[in-house]
Order: structure tokens, then sequence, then C-alpha cells
């Protein structure tokens, strides 16, 4: 923690989590409410990356830390050299207008400090710390409750990424209830569907948007590896009674798709990870997966992608295809004669980034590995008895 002479709030706080490859400083103000955040990735030896800048003005007294309506700035930055930068004047749920970063390249990296030596990074411009910095020692008791509705400088955890919901077996549990954000009624798992088969006779499942596949746009797919075989492509979900313009009407979602790999209990789950991407720079509850602007995922045999993606396509844009077969709920299928490799496509909530969550049983063998519909499994919440 760090303190200010004659100040009896905090200034700041460094939260330092090497295993996590993470260090943080919170600044704040005279209230105790945090105006400042910098988030900094440990990449390399002896080098810090600058991965997330963010600060905020309380034009109002009265406004709790972190208000909703406080004027907002954030800047993102990834080694690559991708970055972006956006102000919102109005608050965290206004309009914010984003553009590429002001912050000179050289100051996206900083030498990893010796733990307890904080002087040289805390004085980096970056941080926006004013006057000269000396650290001293202080065993004295300072106020740890700042008086304004601030996080408490303790009780703290390091940023962690999205992880597998705890209920994923649930979704694929008939009879298991849910309830979801806009319905009224809980909403029970209807008996699991399977949709049809694939054949992966290399085992190298990829997992990608069909629309990307015949000219490799999508650079190298996201791939997981099963043992060669042919396995059920399954989907659950549940029906509902909705209504629109005085009209009742029975409706079904479906909320996720899945290749079931072994009938083994799945004792862990795990994020695919994408090629050339490092997990190091997720920020709390952000995850990885694969790019979506078709509104359809699929599973194809990674060998076979892009021949069966140029079918695919072709039939979608001509009209239809001898060898593509297409069901009414929005399933289709296409087959390799020469090699045996498969390509299901199904549908999705909408386009965005979706992650791909890996079963595994306590051997650490893969059991299922499972795509969701984000939009709707973020409404639902199990129902406990």
């Amino acid at each position: 923690m760090l303190a200010a002479l004659g100040q009896e709030l905090p200034v700041g706080v460094l939260h330092v989590a090497w295993a996590e490859h993470y260090l943080g400083l919170w600044r704040f103000d005279a209230l105790g409410r945090r105006v400042f955040e910098a988030d900094l990735r440990r990449l390399e030896p002896g080098r810090l990356f600058l991965r997330h800048l963010a600060e905020w003005r309380y034009e109002q007294q009265d406004l709790p830390d972190l208000s909703d309506e406080a004027w907002r700035r954030t800047i993102d930055l990834y080694p690559d050299g991708k970055n972006s930068q956006g102000p919102y004047p109005r608050g965290r749920l206004g309009g914010s207008t984003h553009t590429l970063v002001d912050l000179p390249r050289d100051l996206w990296w900083l030498p990893v400090p010796e733990f307890g030596r904080w002087e040289h990074l805390l004085a980096a411009p970056q941080f926006g710390l004013q006057g000269t910095i000396r650290l001293v020692e202080e065993t004295a008791d300072i106020a740890l409750r700042p008086t304004t509705d601030a996080a408490e400088p303790f009780g703290w955890r390091p940023p962690v990424p999205a992880a597998a919901a705890p209920w994923l077996d649930e979704l694929f549990t008939p009879g298991f209830k849910f309830t979801h954000r806009h319905r009224s009624e809980p909403l029970i798992i209807e008996p699991v569907r399977t949709v049809t088969d694939i054949a992966l006779p290399t085992g190298q499942l990829a997992v990608c948007d069909p629309s990307y596949l015949p000219d490799g746009h999508e650079g190298d797919p996201l791939v997981i590896e099963v043992p060669p075989g042919v396995y059920p492509v399954q989907e659950t979900g549940a029906g509902y009674e909705d209504e629109m313009f005085g009209d009742r009407f029975t409706a079904r979602d479906t909320y996720a798709v899945r290749l079931l790999v072994s009938e083994k209990p799945t004792a862990s789950w795990t994020m695919a990870i994408p090629p050339g991407e490092d997990v190091r720079l997720l920020r709390d509850g952000q995850y990885l997966g694969f790019d979506v602007d078709s509104a359809t995922g699929c599973f194809v045999d990674s060998t076979a992608r892009t021949e069966l993606g140029r079918r695919y396509m072709r039939a979608l844009t001509s009209g239809g295809g001898e060898d593509v077969h297409d069901t009414d709920d929005g399933y289709s299928k296409v087959t390799d004669d020469a090699t045996g490799a498969e390509l299901v496509t199904f549908m999705l909530g909408g386009d965005g980034v979706y992650p791909v969550w890996v079963g595994r049983d306590d051997t650490g063998e893969v059991t299922t590995v499972i795509v969701a519909n984000s939009f709707e499994v973020g409404c639902l919440k199990p129902l406990t008895p």
C-alpha cells in the first residue's frame, strides 16, 4: 500500500502476483475512490508489458467508487501492436469513440522491479504520479476502510480468465432446471438430441466459422486432438411459452452444441487456445475463442477443412449441392469422399468470439468439446432446490 504524508487514506496500492505474471497499480483520490488502474504482465524475463490503463473522473462529490456515471477512459495494448483507446464522457453506460492510442511504443514495456523497490516503476510517466517518490517502510496502522464505498485494499486476487460454467454437464442433463433472465418460468432441459455424426479420420478437430475456410482467412484454426473416429454431434436446449402481439406460441432455444468423444465422466474443463494467442494477456473474465462473422460455427477435420469449406460455401451461395446435406434446423454436413473427412455446421446466436470448452476425464483424455450459444447461456442460472 502507498501512503502520503499527512493523508489518512492510502493513495495507491500495488498488487503483485508473479505466479500469474501480473502486477497491478491502483490510485485513489482523497475520498478513497479509485481514479487510475494500470495492468502489467510479465511476458518476458525482466520486462513488463503495459496491457491496460484506465482512469476515472468524479465530477460530483457524491458519486461512489467506479460509478457508472463517472467519466472514464481506457487503453488496451497488445504486443503485436494492436491497440485501442476510448473515452466514455458520460460514463460506462454512455457512448464512446474508440481510436488508436497516442502512447508511444517505447512506453509499452517497463523493466521488472525488484520486489520492494518500486520507486523507478512508480515514477514512470504512464502512471501519472506527481512529485518525488521515496518509499519508506511504515509499520504504523493505517486506515483500511475508505469511507465512500471504495473497494478494500485487501481481500484481493489476481485477474482470472473466464472459466467454463460449473454446470456445463447439467446443460446436457435432461430434466435439469434453469432460470432465465428474460423468462418468467423455469426452463427444463429437454432430452439431448443427436443431430448427426462426424468422421474425423485424422483426429484433428478444427472449430471455426465455415465461411472463413475456402480462402484460409481464418489463419491457423483452433484445433483439438481427439482419437481418430466417428463421433455424434449433439445439441441441448429447452422450449418455453412466449407471446408476441397478443398471440401465444411455443418457442425453443438451442443452448449449446457438443462433439461427444467419450461416455466417461468429465472431471475438468479447459478453454481451447487458438494458435498464437497468449493466455497471460487475458484480463479478469476474458476468454479466447474463434471469430464468427456469419452467425455459424462448424466442426471439421482440419486436414480437409479448405476443400470441405469450399463445397459448403458453394452450396450456400448457389442454393444447394449434392454433397451438402442440410437439415430443417440449421445444420449442414459435407463429406469428402476421397478421405472420409467431414464438416458439420451449426447456427450460433450471432457474430463475435466464441470460446470452446474441452472436457477431460480423470486421466486427461478428451470426453467432449462444447460450443455454447453465449447470448443465451449468459442468461441462464441453475435452479437450486
